[in-house]
């Protein structure tokens, strides 16, 4: 009986193992990467989708919000100065 062995490739034995190790790496990582872009485009959809909505409620007019800060500022003031008024102060209204 001869238990000689046939000799090996050297290299084939760790370049299996390197491709069954990396393949199912690679695959997840990329599996990943295409998982992640489609929840950013969905995501920035339907922000887009949101401020279209609410677009029309929050309209910005400039000459608005300074009216606007401008009552705040006299009905701070009257508040102000209705407690702690004196009486040779008079009342701005």
């Amino acid at each position: 009986m001869n238990n000689a062995t046939a000799p090996s490739a050297p290299g084939a034995a760790g370049d299996s193992l390197v491709g069954s190790v990396l393949g199912p790496f690679v695959l997840l990582t990329l599996l990943g990467a295409v998982l992640a872009a489609v929840m950013y485009v969905q995501k920035k959809r339907r922000s887009e989708r949101l401020r279209h909505r609410l677009l029309p409620m929050y309209s910005y007019d400039p000459a608005e919000e300074l009216q606007e800060s401008e009552h705040e500022l006299l009905v701070e003031a009257e508040e102000h100065q209705g407690g702690h008024s004196s009486p040779s102060a008079p009342n701005i209204v």
